[in-house]
């Protein structure tokens, strides 16, 4: 639950930055079954603060939770 919270409460931050303008193709990973927001956050960074990914990750997609369903589409930093 804590983590929930942290994660939500960092995403509404990271979400209500200003758009860079950048032109490039937004990059996207459909979730596969067992797959976490965690795991995908690792394999972004794998070398920086997991949360941190989390955070991004959840605030780019307006995740209001970390659950994540199969087919899912979820927008790339």
């Amino acid at each position: 639950m804590l983590v929930s919270c942290l994660v939500l409460s960092v995403a509404r931050v990271t979400s209500s930055a200003a758009p860079t303008g950048d032109d490039r193709p937004a990059r996207v990973h459909v979730v596969r079954s067992g797959e976490t927001l965690w795991g995908i956050a690792r394999g972004l960074a794998p070398d920086g603060d997991t949360r941190v990914a989390v955070a991004r990750l959840a605030g780019l997609n307006r995740l209001e939770t970390t659950d994540l369903v199969p087919g899912q589409t979820l927008r790339l930093p």
